[in-house]
């Protein structure tokens, strides 16, 4: 009996030191991470309010670098350059009064506020004006990714510049203001394009994009504001001037207020975004599965999501090879509903479409981006004189060969394997040294060189079998070079 009341109490004891070592390491633990997340330390009230301040004005040398990074950032959007808007983004002052509005709602002081607020407003009017100049007089009028990109913000951007005006505020307060910070900053939030997309917008009467660029501007800004009033209030930075504490938390309740007023929409085009993507992963697999037919190959696809219930979705496959019968193309048709693509049109253009057609409607889709394409590949042909003239006289050949309808021929290989850089033509006499010789049509292949062998090997037997049905040639060959 002893001995179970003392092994008792041995185990009580031993329980007590296990929870005390937990409870220790706990403590331990909280006590480091309190340590590494402070920011306190090393913070410089007086020095980051005058750097602040001194960032907030536009006028003399901030206006000349504000119009020459809105004129950098419009051509990099004109013609697609990410380094030449990542450059803009860089240079721009654009974040001085941004962060001016955050700081002086935090500090009360009104007088920084309206130095802030003017500031704002001139640099926006100005940026959109002279990108609207811009766009009005360029000979470049195509719509680029870059441009489209900064049409549709989402609860994602919403995020990137509340966290981005985080790692602003907090390296700008630290003594020693950490430069690559604001520089990444500058970068993550770009608050130069949406402006220059807004300027794209007016310039072009494209409300659509002016109305979604210039929203995600205000995300942008609202957001940095919001960060940094939060991390002013939570350094507790002197106010300049006193402020009650009815009317101080009438301040918060109009900020947050306004702050969900912008945030609302944004989570409408987020959870829209989650749709389509939804939709196309979707429709991805309804095309793998059910299209995935001997003697049949898909040679271009296009998946549109409306978004609108009135609007159907559509999905659209360009096949060669064997025909799909009417059964099958119902069975497929029905296949939609089980997965999940209800509401949605199904179109096939198959080999039995007249061929001219079938390019005709590709190259609608495709045309600004194919014509793009064909011209840098053919400038890094033409880089120098002798490729000029070898790539002249292949072309000259090339065309005056009447066998193939060549012109065409190389339209359609364009538009459905982008990844060629070069074709040769010709016929090749063969013979096994017997009394076997023929000719045979050949095709000469030379693939982008960042494709992998297996993936140049694949690409080559599809052209193969699609030339061979073409040009309706049974010994026709296609050779990777």
């Amino acid at each position: 009996m002893n001995n179970q009341e003392s092994n008792s109490s041995n185990n009580n004891e031993n329980k007590k030191a296990l929870k005390f070592s937990v409870l220790r390491s706990l403590k331990l633990i909280a006590i480091y991470l309190k340590e590494i997340t402070n920011i306190h330390d090393g913070v410089e009230v007086e020095g980051s309010i005058e750097a602040i301040k001194n960032d907030i004005d536009f006028k003399g040398v901030n206006i000349w670098i504000l119009g020459a990074s809105i004129v950098i950032a419009s051509i990099g959007l004109n013609v697609n350059s990410i380094a030449v808007i990542i450059g803009a983004m860089l240079i721009s002052p654009l974040m001085g009064p941004i962060v001016g509005i955050g700081l002086a709602v935090g500090i009360n002081d009104l007088i920084m506020l309206n130095r802030s607020l003017k500031s704002f407003g001139t640099a926006v009017v100005i940026s959109v004006f002279i990108s609207t100049v811009y766009f009005l007089i360029t000979p470049f009028g195509d719509v680029q990714s870059e441009l489209i990109a900064r049409t549709r913000p989402t609860l994602l951007d919403v995020l990137l510049a509340f966290f981005s005006g985080i790692a602003l505020i907090v390296a700008k307060t630290k003594k020693g203001t950490i430069a690559s910070t604001i520089f990444g900053v500058a970068i993550a939030t770009a608050l130069m394009p949406p402006l220059c997309t807004a300027g794209y917008g007016l310039a072009n009467g494209n409300w659509q994009f002016f109305f979604g660029a210039f929203y995600l501007f205000l995300i942008n800004s609202v957001f940095i504001i919001l960060a940094t009033w939060l991390i002013v209030k939570y350094l507790k930075f002197p106010l300049t001037s006193y402020i009650n504490k009815a009317r101080q938390k009438k301040v918060s309740n109009y900020i947050l207020f306004f702050s969900t007023i912008i945030l609302i929409p944004s989570g409408f085009t987020f959870w829209s975004s989650i749709q389509e993507s939804v939709f196309k992963r979707n429709a991805e697999i309804f095309i793998s599965k059910n299209f995935d037919l001997e003697g049949i190959e898909i040679i271009n696809k296009k998946i549109n999501y409306k978004l609108e219930k009135n609007d159907s979705s559509s999905i659209e496959v360009y096949l060669i090879g064997n025909n799909i019968d009417a059964a099958t193309e119902q069975k497929i048709a029905t296949e939609l509903f089980q997965g999940g693509l209800k509401n949605t049109q199904l179109k096939i253009y198959q080999s039995k479409d007249n061929s001219s057609e079938m390019v005709n409607k590709l190259s609608k889709e495709v045309r600004s981006g194919i014509l793009e394409d064909i011209y840098r590949k053919n400038e890094l042909l033409i880089e120098d004189k002798d490729k000029k003239i070898k790539f002249l006289e292949s072309q000259l050949s090339l065309s005056s060969n009447s066998s193939i309808p060549f012109n065409s021929l190389k339209k359609e290989i364009k538009i459905h394997y982008p990844e060629v850089i070069s074709m040769d033509y010709g016929t090749t006499v063969g013979t096994d040294f017997g009394e076997k010789q023929d000719t045979i049509t050949t095709f000469l292949i030379r693939w982008n060189e960042n494709l992998s062998e297996n993936v140049k090997q694949e690409k080559k037997l599809a052209m193969q079998s699609w030339l061979k049905v073409r040009l309706e040639d049974e010994k026709l060959r296609v050779i990777n070079y």
